[in-house]
């Protein structure tokens, strides 16, 4: 939040309420603890609000004659702004208060609930949405992503099976943790893609700006990390938790988030791991020798039978496509041969 004297006081009374959450709740924080001045300002809104909220109370639990004498009160000043007269309405209720007073501010406040939210694709969608943070996540075809309602905590961590573009909220005080089985990625505010299907041998993220810091656990169970810089990508196999660091291709790694598939030089069974997640589709393969196969191309919000015809009239591969329908007779899944 940039450095400010005025702050929405609205914003105030609801930190003070417990009544913000996400990025909001965040900025109020960091504002209150950028200065002294700040800081007297927010404990003079919260005794505002305290005395708003006793107040309240005494309303509908004093007797009438209290409740006569705020009233009074209420007509002499009139014309004086809301928080003197509240200020005044707490001296004069001061004693039949203190006991009031001393129980309430010796409880713990009561903090907003924590609660996980789940976003699920289902096979051959793409679809995105905002964390709590204001970070923006895409997922892709039959991904999955855990967060909660509030990054309450040190951190904020979610968890992932699929693959997810991530743009992070950038706060330093809060690194971002993404956990996908054994491993996980620690930022604090960048940009990067991770494909970690939990059907899958490998876990590969690609930065695109910032640094990550990949975490996994080898197989004698001890942890160890790697930092990987921009336009790097980290492959993690899962079966011998061996790490390969190369350089990356970031049209390609993050293509699927905008309906774009590009190829360059890429290997046949990539390819078809790609078409595979975009499509709901599987495939058979009858000739071995198909995976020599390297292919070139761009491909934006295009069938797959484009894709396939690509193959076809680059190579020679010829495709026969199998629909698996429903009572409806919807399709549920495709099978597609290479021959």
């Amino acid at each position: 939040m940039e450095q400010k004297k005025n702050i929405n006081e609205l914003d105030l009374f609801r930190y003070m309420n417990n009544e913000l959450s996400g990025q909001e709740y965040i900025e109020v924080e960091e504002w209150i603890n950028a200065s002294e001045e700040n800081r007297k300002i927010a404990k003079d809104y919260y005794e505002l609000s305290f005395a708003v909220t006793s107040l309240q109370f005494i309303k509908r639990s004093a007797p009438q004659k209290a409740l006569e004498n705020v009233n009074k009160q209420i007509k002499e000043k009139q014309f004086r702004k809301l928080y003197l007269f509240v200020q005044r309405v707490a001296v004069i209720l001061l004693l039949p208060l203190l006991t009031l007073s001393g129980f309430l501010l010796l409880q713990p406040r009561e903090k907003t609930p924590v609660f996980y939210l789940e976003a699920r694709m289902t096979p051959g969608m793409i679809g995105s949405t905002v964390l709590p943070d204001g970070t923006k996540v895409w997922l892709n075809s039959s991904s999955y992503l855990r967060y909660p309602n509030l990054f309450s905590g040190q951190t904020r961590e979610v968890t992932l099976d699929g693959e997810a573009y991530f743009k992070v909220t950038e706060n330093t005080k809060k690194p971002f943790i993404v956990h996908s089985g054994n491993s996980s990625v620690k930022v604090l505010g960048t940009e990067f893609n991770m494909d970690a299907y939990s059907s899958n041998g490998f876990i590969a993220t690609t930065l695109v700006n910032g640094s990550i810091q990949f975490n996994y656990q080898n197989e004698d169970d001890t942890s160890s990390s790697v930092i990987i810089e921009p336009n790097e990508q980290i492959y993690f196999d899962k079966k011998t938790s061996q790490t390969q660091v190369s350089e990356a291709y970031i049209p390609k790694d993050i293509a699927w988030k905008n309906g774009q598939i590009i190829l360059k030089e890429t290997p046949l069974s990539e390819i078809l791991w790609i078409l595979s997640k975009r499509f709901n589709v599987e495939f058979t393969i009858k000739d071995p020798a198909f995976y020599k196969h390297s292919f070139t191309g761009v491909f934006t919000n295009q069938q797959i039978e484009r894709v396939l015809e690509h193959f076809k009239r680059s190579s020679g591969i010829r495709y026969k496509i199998n629909h698996e329908l429903d009572q409806d007779g919807e399709i549920t899944k495709s099978q597609i041969e290479l021959y």
